[in-house]
């Protein structure tokens, strides 16, 4: 199984990515666990809420909670900061999750980011 990661934030950056995965389904929700050129990654897709951590050359752990701010920690070899996230939509679908989120800087924002996730075979 892969999944195809594409993202675009309020500069016009877009990124896209197509990683090998494996997937875990639990009563609690759904785990993707993958491996880029960022180091390890796992997303979990749960009830009320999506989780994404980052173990690597980026590191930071991201709690996204519909109409919710939360605080995460990021770390790479040239910055470490800590940022808050506001999740403006979460949209769970079958074959995959669309989030969109922005990132503050203490009370400035700095980005505005979508990112895509969907499941595909081949």
């Amino acid at each position: 199984m892969y999944l195809i990661i594409e993202s675009r934030d309020s500069f016009g950056e877009k990124n896209s990515e197509k990683v090998s995965c494996q997937k875990e389904v639990t009563s609690k929700g759904i785990k993707y666990t993958y491996k880029n050129e960022h180091g390890d990654c796992k997303i979990f897709i749960l009830k009320d809420m999506v989780q994404i951590k980052r173990k690597g050359v980026i590191n930071s752990v991201q709690v996204f909670k519909d109409g919710k701010k939360t605080s995460f920690h990021y770390k790479t070899p040239y910055t470490e900061n800590e940022f808050t996230l506001k999740t403006t939509e979460i949209k769970q679908e079958k074959e995959g999750l669309f989030l969109g989120y922005e990132i503050y800087d203490g009370e400035e924002k700095i980005n505005g980011i979508e990112v895509s996730i969907k499941e595909v075979w081949n």
